[in-house]
């Protein structure tokens, strides 16, 4: 069944890794953070509102809907008073008009029904200031079909369980989609770019099986019973072989637009 971010055995699920470089190069390509107020939405543990701090951002507003990753975002950005929490979700988070320069989402409208996207573009477009950018970071079907490998972990769920990429032919958005539903809401150079963003280095494989195991920070596996991810281990395994250093990496697609 799909991930429920409200429940307690899934805190700390998008904790215990840091924004990349390949991340920050981009985002410095697109945008200069310092002094303005971002609303980081669905910020899951915020690893990624702390690294708009880092970039010199003067406020990070993190929202999430669910209480779970509200604590993990408390809990990661204990003491900095630049951080705001605010409970709200991306059809309608309680912030105020134009009160942002920038507003982000990181994976979080494949979570959201296709019909209410154009809502959750309508909340963004409120509330950013005039000449505010809004940046949208998601996985389109074509980023993650690629077969697995060393570099594409993610591959091998699709190599054992083919079923699922009908799952995700449902939930991922399509580069088109996006882009007309953005200039429908008023939005203006609306642009999409790929990045491929290292994700995690495994010492070895135990690293990857834990996390495989306790499904962390993967959302397509709450889609598979234990006996099954207990099964795709071993495929992963058989297939890594005696590897170690393993560096797995994620394909985006990363949307931009002005209001």
């Amino acid at each position: 069944m799909p991930i429920n971010f409200n429940a307690r055995e899934n805190r700390h699920t998008y904790l215990g890794r840091e924004a990349q470089q390949e991340w920050f190069d981009l985002i410095q390509r697109l945008v200069d953070p310092r002094d303005k107020d971002i609303a980081d939405i669905g910020c899951g543990g915020g690893i990624y509102s702390l690294a708009w701090i880092k970039m010199g951002a003067r406020q990070v507003t993190c929202v999430d809907f669910s209480q779970q990753m509200l604590a993990d975002v408390t809990e990661n950005t204990r003491d900095l008073p630049n951080i705001v929490i605010k409970h709200g979700d991306a059809l309608g988070t309680g912030l105020p008009d134009s009160s942002q320069d920038i507003v982000f989402e990181r994976a979080l409208i494949h979570h959201i029904n296709q019909e209410n996207r154009i809502t959750c573009f309508a909340e963004a477009h409120r509330l950013l200031r005039s000449g505010g950018m809004y940046i949208l970071q998601d996985r389109t079907l074509q980023d993650i079909q690629l077969p697995g490998s060393p570099e594409h972990i993610r591959g091998y769920i699709f190599d054992v369980y083919p079923h699922l990429r009908n799952f995700e032919n449902q939930r991922r958005p399509d580069t088109v989609e996006v882009i007309d539903g953005l200039q429908s809401i008023g939005f203006k150079q609306v642009k999409a770019f790929s990045l491929l963003e290292k994700r995690t280095v495994y010492k070895n494989f135990f690293q990857l099986a834990t996390d495989f195991q306790a499904r962390k920070g993967r959302s397509i596996l709450h889609e598979l019973s234990d006996k099954e991810i207990a099964h795709l281990i071993r495929h992963i395994e058989k297939s890594l072989g005696a590897e170690v250093d393993i560096v797995e990496k994620d394909f985006w697609t990363v949307w931009v637009g002005i209001k």
